[in-house]
C-alpha cells in the first residue's frame, strides 16, 4: 500500500524536521541544515494522493512503497543512532561527517521517491474512474446469489411501516455489512403482492458508488420514469432545480414506492432525499435505501429511520448451509450434521459466506467436510479470488478513503474472534506514528468511520452514548482480507506456525504479530527473527504460556512491544537498548528497573504481573524514580505500584507534562507533591488493597479538585473484601467538570450519594460490588442533571425511587446481579434503554408486565440465572 507507506514516512520526516528537539544534542560546531525545500515539496505531493485508490497498478505502487520504506529506514536508523549516543552520554561522538553523510543519502533517496510518486499519481488519475466502473459492475452481482433466512422480524417491521399510512416517517435505510442480505430482503418486501397493490408507482433503482450526488440520483429516477436528460456535470448543475421540479411533477400526484439500492454516500445526501429531492405528497409514499454505509448518529429520532440487519444465529446459519449444500438432491447424513453445524458456526452468521461455503461443500465427501471444519477460516478472502463474495469484500475495502485503509488493515494484527478494545487500538495507532499528535479524539473518529462503513463490528457500545464503541471486532471474512492484503503490502506478518517464521516470509516486514507464543521456544525461530532488522512492532497476543519464553529483542528500530502474553521471570534488560520504543506492554513478577528512564520516547507503559501480589505490610511498592524522566509518557498502567515523589535534591523539577491516564495505583500516588507535577491528568483509577491504603475519607481526592479543571474520570476499587465494612465513610468534593465515576467495594450508605448527584457534568455513574449499601435509594428531581448512563451491579438494593422530573437526561440504565431488587418507578418509561441481567425471577417477570402495560419502547434484555 503506497499510500500508507508514504504517509508513514511523512510523519517520520516531520518528526525529524522538528530539530528543536535535537538541536541541543549536537556539537556546537555542527551547523544543522534541514533540506526544507525537499521536505515541503514532498509534503505537497502527498496531498495529491486521491481519496480512493481503485487502480490495480501493482508495479508502480510497489516502487513507491519500497522507496518510501527505504527512506523511512534511513531516517529512523539515523534517529536511533543519535538517541543511543545521547543515552550513553556520548553526544560528542556525533561528527559532522555523520550528519553530512545522512543528509546526502536522504536527498538522493527523497529525489528518487518524488519521481516514483509523480509517476504513480499520473497512473492513478488516468485510470481510476475506469476501474471504479469495472469494480462496481463486478460487485453488483453479489445480491443475486443470496437466500432469505433469519430475517423474519426485519421483514415484518419493514412491511408494517410501508403499509402504515399514518406513519410520518417517509424514508428508511436498510444497513449492514457486505453480504448480509440487504438487497435480498428489500426485493422480497418490494415484490410482496400486498405491497405491489398498495402503490401506483414502484421503482427499484440500483445506484452504486458512481452516483453520490442528489442530482445524479434524481436523474437516475427520472430516466427510469422515461425522462431523459444530458449527464454532464455542468448541465446537471445548471438543471438541478429543473430536475427537482420534473421529479415533483412526475411523482407528487401518486403514491409511490422507490427503492434506492446500494447507496454509497453520506448522511447529508440522505437528508436531502428526505426533505428536498422527492415530493412529500402525504399519500403514504415510501423511500427505501439500502446501504453498507450507516450513519453514526443514533439519536432516537434517527435510529427509527435505520433498520440494521443482524448476522444470523447458529440455528439459522446451519439452516442456510444445509439448504445450500443439499439443494441438488444430496442427502445429509447424521454424521454430517454435527460437522456441518461447526462449519456454519465458523461462518460467523454472514449469509453470503454461508452460501459460498455451502456451494463449495455440495457433493463433497465426509472427510472434506471434516477438513474444512478444522480450518481456522472456512473461506480465504484475497484480492485475486474470483468469487462474488471476495469481489464484493475487496470492493468495500477499495471504497474506503485512502487515509482509512491502513487503519483497517492494521486491525488484522489481532487473532480471529479477538475482542478489540477501543482504547488499546487507539494507543497502538498513535504509537505506530499514524498520528502526529497527543490527542486521542481523532483516532477515535477514524474507528467510528470504519464502523460506519460496516467493515468493523461493534461488540460493546460505550457508556455515555451510542455514538462510539467500547469494544469491536472483525468478521472473519474482512479479517482474512486484512491479513492477506497486509502480508502482501508488507504492513504486518502473522506468525502462528513454525513455517510462518521462515526468513523469506518475514523479510521486509515491519511488524510481526505472534498468535502462538509456543513458536518462540524454537532456537531457529530466534535466528530467523534476528535476520529481520527493521521490525517496528512486535505484538504477542498469546495464548499465554505457563512457563517463561525467551523473546528476541534485537530490533533497534522497534517502536511497539506488546508482550503481556509472554511470561518473564524478571524484566528483560535488552529492552533498554530499544531507544525508539513508544509503547511497552509487559508482564513479569518483580520491580521495574530504574533504567526505564533510558526509554525517553515511551508514551504508553503497561506493567502487569502474573500473580496478584498484595502491597507490603510495611507500606506501598513504588515505581523507580527514573519514571519521572519519561517526559513523553501519556498512559501509565501499573497495578500494585505507586508513583514515587519526584526528585528535588538535584535542583530539578521533573514534570510528566503529557500524562493523561494513571491507572492501578493506590492513594499514595495522589499526593499534592505528585499530582502537582502531572498537569494534564484527566483519568485516574485507584485500587485499595491493604490497610495502608484504607482511609476513613477520600481526603486524598481534595488534591484533584484544586489542581484539575478538566478532570474527566475517577475510578476507585476496594479489591480486598477482608478490610471490613464501611472502609470509607465520606465522599469528597469532586472536580466540577468530572464526567465519569466508577466505585466498587466502598460500602457507602445511600444518603452519601448526594455529593455525586449534585455534579452538574456527570454523565456516567457505575456502582459495582458494595459501592453503596442499603435497601432503598431515593432520587429527587434536582439530582443528576446530566447523567446519561447508570450501572447498578452486585448491590443489595431492593427499591429504586425517583420523582417524575428526575433523571430526564438518562439514556440507559443497567441492573446486573441485583438479586434483592423488587421494584422500580414507573418513570422508567422516559428512559430509552433499560437492561436487566441476571436478577431475581419475580422482578424479571414484573419488568415484562410493565413493558406491556406501560408501552415501554425500551429494550429489556435478560439472562436469568436463579439463585
Amino acid at each position: 500500500m503506497a499510500h500508507a507507506a508514504v504517509y508513514s514516512l511523512k510523519w517520520a520526516m516531520m518528526e525529524l524536521a522538528d530539530m528543536s528537539a535535537f538541536q541541543k544534542y549536537y556539537s556546537d560546531d555542527v551547523d544543522i541544515v534541514w533540506p526544507d525545500a525537499d521536505l515541503d515539496s514532498f509534503l505537497e505531493a502527498t496531498k495529491l494522493l486521491p481519496s480512493y485508490n481503485l487502480v490495480d497498478d501493482a508495479a508502480s505502487e510497489r516502487r513507491v512503497k519500497d522507496a518510501a520504506q527505504q527512506l523511512q529506514d534511513l531516517i529512523e536508523s539515523h534517529v536511533s543512532d543519535l538517541l543511543l549516543r545521547l543515552s550513553d552520554h556520548q553526544s560528542e561522538s556525533y561528527s559532522f561527517d555523520d550528519y553530512t553523510g545522512f543528509t546526502f543519502s536522504f536527498s538522493q533517496q527523497l529525489s528518487q521517491l518524488k519521481q516514483e510518486l509523480s509517476s504513480f499519481l499520473t497512473a492513478l488519475n488516468s485510470t481510476e474512474q475506469q476501474q471504479l466502473n469495472k469494480s462496481s459492475s463486478d460487485y453488483s452481482s453479489l445480491g443475486k446469489q443470496q437466500d432469505l433466512v433469519g430475517l423474519d422480524e426485519q421483514i415484518k417491521v419493514l412491511k408494517e411501516w410501508i403499509q402504515q399510512p399514518e406513519s410520518s416517517l417517509r424514508v428508511k435505510t436498510v444497513a449492514g455489512m457486505t453480504g448480509i442480505g440487504k438487497t435480498t430482503l428489500v426485493k422480497h418486501v418490494y415484490s410482496d403482492p400486498n405491497v405491489v397493490d398498495g402503490f401506483q408507482t414502484r421503482l427499484f433503482v440500483h445506484v452504486g458508488p458512481r452516483y453520490n450526488k442528489l442530482e445524479e440520483i434524481m436523474l437516475l429516477v427520472l430516466n427510469q420514469l422515461g425522462v431523459v436528460f444530458p449527464t454532464s456535470d455542468e448541465l446537471l448543475h445548471k438543471n438541478k432545480d429543473y430536475l427537482r421540479n420534473q421529479l415533483w411533477e412526475a411523482l407528487s400526484g401518486q403514491k409511490y414506492l422507490i427503492v434506492l439500492d446500494d447507496l454509497w454516500t453520506n448522511t447529508k445526501v440522505w437528508h436531502s432525499i428526505e426533505f428536498r429531492g422527492f415530493p412529500r405528497n402525504e399519500k403514504g409514499s415510501r423511500i427505501i435505501i439500502t446501504s453498507q454505509i450507516q450513519t453514526i448518529d443514533h439519536f432516537w429520532f434517527l435510529s427509527k429511520r435505520i433498520t440494521p440487519l443482524p448476522l444470523l444465529n447458529d440455528d439459522d446459519s446451519w439452516k442456510l448451509l444445509h439448504h445450500t449444500a443439499f439443494s441438488s438432491g444430496y442427502k445429509c447424513s447424521s454424521e454430517l450434521v454435527k460437522i456441518g453445524k461447526k462449519i456454519a458456526r465458523n461462518c460467523q452468521g454472514l449469509p453470503a459466506a454461508i452460501i459460498q461455503v455451502g456451494e463449495n461443500l455440495r457433493g463433497k465427501l465426509v472427510q472434506e467436510w471434516k477438513t474444512l471444519s478444522e480450518n481456522e477460516d472456512p473461506l480465504i478472502i484475497t484480492r485475486n479470488d474470483d468469487t462474488p463474495l471476495s469481489k464484493a469484500l475487496y470492493f468495500s475495502y477499495m471504497m474506503l478513503p485512502q487515509y482509512l485503509k491502513v487503519f483497517f488493515l492494521y486491525m488484522g494484527v489481532f487473532p480471529k474472534e479477538y475482542v478489540i478494545s477501543r482504547s488499546m487500538l487507539i494507543k497502538l495507532w498513535v504509537s505506530e506514528g499514524f498520528f502526529n499528535l497527543l490527542s486521542e479524539d481523532l483516532p477515535g473518529d477514524y474507528l467510528d468511520k470504519l464502523i460506519c462503513q460496516n467493515i468493523v463490528l461493534i461488540q460493546k457500545k460505550a457508556s455515555v452514548s451510542n455514538e462510539t464503541t467500547k469494544n469491536c471486532s472483525l468478521h472473519f471474512t474482512f479479517r482474512s482480507l486484512c491479513v492477506n492484503e497486509a502480508k502482501s503490502e508488507k504492513i504486518f506478518h502473522v506468525v502462528k506456525k513454525y513455517i510462518d517464521c521462515m526468513p523469506e516470509k518475514m523479510r521486509s516486514q515491519h511488524r510481526l504479530c505472534i498468535h502462538n507464543n509456543v513458536v518462540l521456544a524454537f532456537r531457529e525461530v530466534h535466528e530467523w527473527m534476528e535476520s529481520v532488522p527493521n521490525i517496528r512492532s512486535l505484538l504477542c497476543f498469546g495464548p499465554k504460556q505457563q512457563y517463561p519464553i525467551v523473546l528476541p529483542l534485537c530490533f533497534r528500530l522497534l517502536k511497539i512491544l506488546d508482550a503481556l502474553g509472554v511470561r518473564f521471570y524478571e524484566f528483560p534488560h535488552q529492552v533498554f537498548s530499544l531507544i525508539q520504543l513508544r509503547y511497552l506492554s509487559i508482564t513479569f513478577d518483580g520491580e521495574l528497573p530504574n533504567s526505564i528512564s533510558k526509554l525517553s520516547n515511551l508514551e504508553v507503559l503497561i506493567f502487569g504481573r502474573h500473580h496478584n501480589i498484595k502491597s507490603s505490610k510495611n507500606g506501598p511498592a513504588y515505581l523507580p524514580i527514573g519514571i519521572w524522566k519519561l517526559r513523553k509518557l501519556r498512559q501509565l498502567y501499573c497495578k500494585g505500584f505507586d508513583l514515587p515523589a519526584p526528585p528535588s535534591s538535584d535542583g530539578s523539577h521533573p514534570v510528566l507534562e503529557n500524562l493523561v491516564t494513571l491507572s492501578g495505583v493506590s492513594v499514595h500516588s495522589c499526593t499534592m507533591k505528585v499530582l502537582s507535577r502531572i498537569p494534564m491528568l484527566k483519568r485516574v483509577a485507584v485500587q485499595i488493597e491493604s490497610a495502608h491504603d484504607s482511609l476513613e475519607t477520600f481526603s486524598f481526592f481534595s488534591q484533584f479538585t484544586s489542581l484539575y479543571q478538566k478532570f474527566e474520570s475517577f475510578k476507585c476499587i476496594v479489591v480486598n473484601p477482608n478490610l471490613g465494612p464501611h472502609i470509607v465513610h465520606c465522599i469528597p468534593n469532586f472536580p466540577v467538570n468530572i464526567k465519569k465515576i466508577t466505585l466498587s467495594g466502598c460500602g457507602f450508605p445511600w444518603k452519601k450519594i448526594e455529593v455525586l448527584s449534585a455534579l452538574q457534568n456527570l454523565k456516567v455513574l457505575k456502582l459495582r460490588w458494595y459501592a453503596f449499601c442499603g435497601p432503598i435509594w431515593k432520587i429527587s428531581g434536582a439530582q443528576f442533571p446530566s447523567l446519561k448512563f447508570l450501572l447498578l451491579e452486585d448491590l443489595d438494593i431492593e427499591q429504586l425511587e425517583f420523582e417524575d422530573r428526575g433523571m430526564r437526561s438518562m439514556q440507559k440504565v443497567i441492573f446486573r446481579h441485583c438479586y434483592k431488587l423488587k421494584s422500580l418507578p414507573e418513570n422508567l418509561k422516559f428512559i430509552s434503554l433499560v437492561e436487566v441481567d441476571d436478577c431475581n425471577l419475580s422482578f424479571m417477570n414484573k419488568m415484562r408486565r410493565w413493558r406491556s402495560m406501560l408501552g415501554f419502547e425500551a429494550k429489556i434484555s435478560s439472562s436469568i440465572t436463579p439463585r
